[in-house]
């Protein structure tokens, strides 16, 4: 069984439980504890000790969350983020290579340091961009 077949399976019957190996309840026990500490933070953390004993507490787990819910609930599965967000200001104002390289050369930048500084801070890199390329007059 799959972690998230066992994150389904602690909310449903004892019958379904029952069919869940020692091994898989002790392999999949740290996923399990994170998982629920999402919405109970202080009994993960109590569990989160080094000499507790994995299988007693993913059994308490569904002993305690099959009572409460009947179906999987909301705040097991969050959604993340999928790709990436671009900067509006990129778009616009495409950046001139001949301006970083000016940049890098003057202040002894490396080309990591400027995609950290394009990445952390876009808008006000584009401003500074467009500055130094107005200053040097290649924009």
């Amino acid at each position: 069984m799959e972690l998230f077949d066992i994150i389904k399976t602690v909310f449903k019957s004892d019958k379904d439980w029952s069919k869940v190996t020692r091994n898989e309840k002790v392999k999949n026990f740290f996923m399990l504890n994170r998982i629920m500490g999402i919405q109970f933070p202080t009994q993960a953390n109590q569990f989160n000790h080094t000499k507790i004993s994995p299988r007693p507490v993913a059994d308490w787990w569904h002993s305690t969350l099959s009572r409460h819910y009947t179906k999987v609930p909301g705040w097991v599965f969050t959604k993340t983020k999928k790709g990436t967000v671009k900067s509006k200001a990129s778009d616009k104002n495409p950046i001139d290579p001949a301006v970083e390289d000016f940049i890098m050369s003057k202040f002894e930048v490396s080309r990591r340091e400027m995609d950290d500084l394009k990445k952390f801070y876009p808008e006000k890199y584009t401003e500074w961009i467009n500055q130094v390329s107005e200053q040097i007059g290649l924009g």
